[in-house]
């Protein structure tokens, strides 16, 4: 009898809501917010936590005002869905909102404000948290074929955006959005006009075939930029947001100027698959690389003309230069302030190609490089690593540079005047958020240059003087 009066009292038990007209939710935000989300790509998920402050349980609806037509979409305990109804949350408890948004193209050409409402009835009254996101409209280059690569060890998705013989503009009316591989096919040329943003999804990158040009015209005031899709705050510190842009031999030159380059697993690969470069060169100036998981340039048995560069923060080496070639790199500012998982030194120069075996030896070719007035620092104790076959030249100059080398290591280079070894160069801020590698009034590395009359401006476009400071910036 006694247990059956316990199952009548438990069964008739009944929670206590909160009924009061003035109950008031609690909520982690007042305004849910999201960046720049491109058309047709779905946003990161965003959490709204929901409290409830009283000894009692309450019951609340949840509604996107916008409904049917809302661009945003809620999950609220595993369902997705627009609107909720009595919505429990226990007493001094609390519940979370997932929240993304996917805007269709629009054909808008500047960015927009996507605006919604999250509802909340309690009690009979309504409190609102605002949804707010930017959406822009863009050009979509989206994978049509696998297409074999040059050295027959496979094949990338992509999609031939400059067919043979063509020369394609791609223009700053709106960004690119690229999946895939965006492929130049051999003797077509892409021209990337100033002001032109391209962003890139994983694994994606810009691949120009053997015999193509890929030309990158930035300006001063209207850089090129190369970055990964996903552009909320915390996707900036992942290193390999995209793939790189891969460029071959040609029997025209590739330049890239004014652009800035950032989040890739490389940022620039330039090689020759064949077994004979084809007298190209890539011309790169006044441009920004950083932030690459494995190199910022990678370069096998290429001609790279370099100058008033910044290279900045690679996991790894930010220029490896190997397998032989021909490098210029002139008033370049190399740092790599990354101190932990970093086990290579900022600059590699090497006659033999270091990262790839080919039947278990080593490609190699002859190797012919400058480095005049740059600047090679970092956090590691020795930020400049050579090595070398005999079976091929190794010719390495350094002039006018300031160095974090060790101090044994300078007696390995032959040729190496001038040198402003272990100075810090004293930038004028390296915070890692807030980083300015322009050169501080008492900088060693002011008017410690070498004039060279086929550089008279630096990366900001000022007057270099003569003598002319070290690195990218006077």
């Amino acid at each position: 009898m006694l247990i059956l009066w316990l199952s009548v009292f438990f069964s008739c038990k009944h929670t206590n809501y909160n009924t009061d007209k003035n109950a008031r939710l609690r909520f982690s935000t007042q305004a849910v917010t999201f960046d720049t989300i491109f058309t047709s790509v779905s946003s990161i998920t965003r959490t709204l936590k929901v409290f409830n402050p009283y000894n009692a349980a309450v019951k609340t609806d949840i509604a996107l005002v916008g409904g049917s037509s809302s661009y945003y979409s809620i999950n609220i305990d595993g369902v997705a869905c627009r609107q909720a109804r009595e919505v429990e949350i226990a007493a001094k408890d609390s519940i979370f909102i997932f929240i993304k948004i996917n805007i269709p193209p629009n054909q808008s050409d500047i960015p927009m404000l996507v605006a919604d409402t999250l509802a909340f009835y309690t009690n009979g009254n309504r409190q609102n948290v605002d949804l707010l996101a930017f959406g822009q409209d863009a050009h979509f280059i989206l994978p049509q074929a696998i297409y074999a690569t040059p050295d027959g060890q496979g094949g990338v998705a992509g999609n031939i955006v400059a067919h043979e013989g063509e020369t394609v503009h791609w223009t700053a009316d709106k960004p690119y959005v690229v999946y895939g591989y965006a492929i130049i096919d051999s003797s077509a040329t892409l021209i990337i006009d100033p002001g032109t943003k391209i962003y890139l999804h994983k694994n994606s990158g810009i691949w120009a075939y053997t015999g193509s040009s890929l030309q990158v015209k930035g300006t001063l005031d209207q850089v090129v930029t190369f970055q990964g899709d996903r552009i909320e705050p915390w996707y900036q510190d992942d290193y390999s947001q995209w793939d790189r842009i891969w460029l071959c031999e040609s029997d025209r030159n590739h330049e890239i100027s004014h652009a800035v380059i950032s989040n890739a697993y490389i940022g620039i690969q330039a090689e020759t698959i064949g077994n004979t470069m084809l007298g190209n060169t890539l011309l790169l100036q006044n441009t920004t690389i950083k932030k690459t998981e494995l190199y910022g340039i990678y370069a096998r048995s290429y001609h790279i003309q370099a100058y008033n560069n910044e290279i900045i923060n690679s996991k790894q080496a930010c220029v490896c230069l190997s397998a032989g070639g021909v490098y210029d790199f002139f008033h370049n500012t190399i740092y790599n302030a990354i101190s932990t998982q970093r086990t290579m030194p900022a600059v590699i120069v090497s006659n033999y190609d270091i990262t790839t075996d080919v039947n278990g030896t080593a490609g190699y070719g002859d190797c012919y490089t400058r480095f005049t007035n740059n600047i090679i620092y970092g956090t590691a104790d020795n930020e400049l690593y050579t090595t070398c076959l005999n079976d091929a030249v190794m010719d390495l100059q350094l002039d006018y540079c300031l160095l974090k080398i060790k101090t044994t290591s300078l007696d390995t280079i032959p040729h190496g005047n001038n040198i402003l070894q272990n100075k810090n160069p004293l930038f004028v801020k390296t915070a890692k958020d807030d980083l300015d590698l322009s050169l501080s009034a008492s900088s060693p590395c002011k008017s410690a240059g070498v004039y060279m009359p086929q550089i008279t401006t630096d990366k900001k476009n000022m007057p270099r003087n003569n003598p002319p400071s070290i690195g990218a910036h006077e």
